[in-house]
């Protein structure tokens, strides 16, 4: 029974730091490049403008957004899980591209963020695996 509340632990505290990273990182993108004046961000069409006149800069800002998020992910459940922390990092990966596609399928992007994100989000969240378990590795004593 512990290991999997262990696990689910692992899950949810890379979710919470994904979306973490994810809305500070998507924060200074909106400082950087704010939205019009007087635009409402419920409307779908206006919304649809919007994207469709953002800079470069700006979905890269995004997309980078995605990845700090994953891997922050990874770390997070690097940290909680020491057993399977891969395996749970993909299934935090997993969980972030199905938010993903939820996004995507409710603003409209342009079609090279869409590839690019939809293949940061498990690649990300191993590589935050990845560095915690390197991490761990270095901090271990020789011969222990």
């Amino acid at each position: 029974m512990r290991i999997w509340l262990v696990r689910l632990g692992a899950v949810g505290a890379g979710l919470v730091v994904s979306f973490v990273l994810i809305t500070l990182v998507q924060a200074l993108s909106v400082r950087i490049f704010p939205p019009p004046p007087g635009m409402d961000p419920n409307d779908p069409a206006a919304l649809a403008r919007f994207m469709q006149q953002l800079p470069l800069g700006a979905l890269l800002l995004v997309a980078l957004s995605y990845a700090v998020g994953s891997v922050g992910g990874g770390v997070g459940v690097g940290l909680v899980a020491r057993q399977a922390a891969y395996g749970l990092a993909a299934v935090v990966g997993g969980l972030l591209t199905i938010a993903g596609f939820a996004n995507l399928a409710a603003i409209p992007h342009p079609a090279w963020f869409a590839v690019v994100t939809t293949l940061t989000y498990v690649p990300c969240t191993l590589l935050g695996a990845y560095a915690v378990a390197q991490w761990r590795a270095r901090q271990t004593p020789p011969g222990a």
